[in-house]
């Protein structure tokens, strides 16, 4: 495992995405094929968190689940699994962890950009995934302290992991946005009725979410 503090040099190569080992150690996983319940689970995420695998099956986890496949013949990721709108942004997978860990603006910006991106597709509701989820595996948060990008993009890909898993694993997207639909309805008929009993009331903020999907 390359230590955190210092730039991962093999990254650079633009075929390490597709050639660097996955799935050798502890980490389950595979780059081939869809994600699985076994790659999806809490002791396998919280892998991630502990740093018990290489920024690579990290960011090739999340890949999967956002619906690119490999395709060994070729050597490529093909998209056409891949959700919608995630697609027409990044039509091949983005290091949303930043795996050459050169942190200058000419590098970064954009791993930068693409794990705000994933942050910004969790609902307010599923933020606070890794507590609810990992907790009880012993998670406690990482102290401020020992932040670095590595770390927060880490618990940041964990979290939409778990949020995936919750919420859209197992789903086409047409099942989605009727899911979607159904529970902007049912929000909007409870926002009605405590109106009505109430009186009308300040709306309560949400942060904008810009869906995968």
């Amino acid at each position: 495992m390359p230590d955190l503090l210092l730039p991962f040099l093999p990254a650079a190569d633009p075929m390490y995405m597709c050639r660097g080992p996955v799935g050798e150690k502890q980490f389950i996983l595979t780059r081939e094929g869809p994600p699985t319940p076994e790659e999806l689970s809490n002791e396998n995420l919280l892998r991630i968190l502990r740093i018990e695998c290489s920024d690579l099956e990290a960011n090739t986890l999340v890949w999967k689940c956002l619906g690119y496949r490999f395709d060994a013949s070729s050597e490529s990721w093909l998209t056409d699994e891949v959700f919608p709108k995630w697609r027409g942004n990044y039509p091949s997978p983005p290091d949303l962890i930043g795996m050459q860990r050169i942190y200058s603006k000419e590098v970064d910006r954009p791993s930068l950009k693409a794990n705000q991106s994933i942050v910004r597709s969790i609902p307010a509701d599923n933020k606070q995934s890794l507590k609810t989820h990992l907790k009880p595996y012993g998670f406690t948060g990482y102290k401020y302290a020992e932040l670095t990008p590595n770390k927060t993009r880490r618990a940041q890909c964990a979290n939409w992991l778990l949020f995936y898993r919750e919420e859209l694993f197992g789903y086409t997207v047409e099942e989605l946005k009727e899911r979607r639909r159904l529970k902007n309805e049912a929000e909007e008929a409870e926002k009605r009725r405590i109106e009505a009993e109430q009186g009308k009331t300040d709306e309560e903020w949400k942060p904008p979410v810009k869906e995968v999907f």
